[in-house]
């Protein structure tokens, strides 16, 4: 396989890291942005934030060769925030300690940060830690700037 680094074509050998996944390009929920990452690579822990991010934003069924992978937060969408929020956490934990091997989880928030639009903060350690680094990755359930369901859509 052979992986476009920064516009330079190279080999996956090449690449001196064991964690490392090709860049996705997430639009920002604040400037509406996507930026250009063609053949960009993340490694390490970026690596793993991405791998966070996408379990939590993707709808079960929707990855063909692993039907089951995702986070199911569809039952969610039209449920009152003080409903929504303790199942969206517990969705989102049970997604990724089922789906993200190299991660131990501490706590997932889920908070509202406008009407009807959520954010969830997750809390991780990676499991082979030589430091106690407590990391954490901010996941909006409503990047597009839409409803919670334009984001599962």
């Amino acid at each position: 396989m052979v992986v476009a680094v920064s516009n330079i074509m190279q080999s996956k050998d090449d690449i001196a890291f064991q964690h490392w996944s090709l860049k996705v390009g997430r639009m920002d929920p604040n400037t509406r942005i996507v930026p250009a990452v063609f053949g960009q690579i993340v490694t390490s822990l970026d690596d793993l934030d991405q791998a966070i991010a996408t379990i939590i934003l993707t709808q079960p069924g929707s990855v063909p060769t692993s039907p089951e992978k995702g986070c199911d937060l569809l039952p969610y969408i039209d449920l009152p925030s003080n409903e929504a929020i303790p199942k969206v956490g517990r969705a989102v934990w049970d997604a990724l300690t089922m789906w993200e091997p190299r991660i131990v989880l501490t706590d997932v928030s889920v908070y509202e940060t406008s009407y009807a639009r959520l954010s969830c903060n997750i809390y991780w350690q990676p499991v082979e830690s030589v430091i106690d680094d407590l990391r954490s990755t901010t996941v909006p359930l409503n990047s597009s700037g839409q409803s919670l369901a334009g984001v599962l859509q």
